[in-house]
């Protein structure tokens, strides 16, 4: 694939819709992984912090062993933490090495107690039960409160989803944040670090996604192929916007996906409208006129 050293423009020498606030691309899964670990230590803190008033020491409530209950529950959180440490070295490409000479054990040791945390992690980023529209991997597995914005299938809206979470943890530590703490300057303390997709890596994520189209069907839905090369179409002049370098034919694919994209549109059952007084429709298919 060949490059230009410097973006494609219009006829007038300027990139194509260059006015355009394009929204920012999701939180990639090292973001995800931070999230967690920030989630996790939340929770640590507001255990901690509970344990810390003695107001109700004299309560009725407080009954034989609570104390050391309320401690092991502090544990078992710190235990989160810590796992979710180890997650995210792995996301941040730490070695087992260096994640088992952190807790002062050997390399094979700290692979055997956190491998298959790890790869439970993983296996539904890398896996998923299905795809969003915009490529970002949706399944259960996913820990409710990092998975990705709404789309097609949006997650349980009681649990918020990353961009909620991660603003849900910045708001909480501005409320405790105090003059002498080091972040306490910091604009966006928790959201300010945390790495986001590309417009690259997003269309490599719809490649995927194209992918398991073909595999899982032997005719995919004209209507969800047509969707990913709109896809990409907005990808593409995305990219252009964007100023970096960019692929020599991006024109060419962009033009040749617009194409696909009516094509599949005008194929029978999908792009052309059933008649409104068809009584076969389905209220999924009435729904699509609107």
């Amino acid at each position: 694939m060949t490059e230009n050293e410097t973006p494609p423009t219009d006829a007038t020498g300027t990139p194509p819709d260059a006015g355009v606030q394009d929204p920012p691309h999701p939180y990639d899964e090292q973001a995800l992984a931070r999230i967690k670990l920030s989630d996790a230590y939340r929770e640590v803190a507001e255990s901690a912090l509970h344990g810390v008033a003695t107001w109700y020491d004299k309560s009725r409530f407080t009954g034989e062993g609570s104390y050391v209950e309320e401690a092991a529950r502090l544990l078992s959180r710190a235990e989160d933490v810590l796992r979710y440490a180890v997650i995210y070295e792995r996301e941040r490409h730490s070695s087992w090495e260096d994640i088992g000479g952190a807790l002062g054990v050997t390399r094979q040791t700290a692979h055997e107690r956190f491998a298959d945390v790890v790869a439970r992690w993983r296996a539904p980023l890398d896996n998923p039960e299905r795809y969003r529209p915009d490529g970002t991997p949706d399944d259960d597995r996913i820990p409710y409160g990092v998975r990705y914005a709404d789309g097609q299938f949006p997650p349980r809206p009681e649990y918020g989803t990353a961009e909620h979470t991660a603003k849900d943890l910045e708001k909480w530590l501005k409320q405790r944040t105090v003059p002498g703490d080091s972040w306490a300057g910091e604009e966006h303390p928790v959201t300010g670090a945390l790495t986001r997709n590309s417009t690259a890596t997003m269309l490599m994520r719809l490649s995927d996604v194209s992918r398991r189209l073909l595999d899982e069907q032997m005719v995919p839905d004209p209507r969800a192929e047509a969707a990913m090369c709109e896809r990409r179409v907005a990808l593409y002049e995305r990219m252009i916007r964007e100023g970096g370098v960019v692929p020599a034919d991006v024109h060419k694919w962009i033009a040749r996906d617009r194409a696909r994209a009516a094509e599949l549109r005008a194929t029978p059952g999908t792009g052309v409208p059933w008649p409104a007084d068809d009584p076969d429709r389905t209220p999924e298919q009435k729904g699509q006129d609107q």
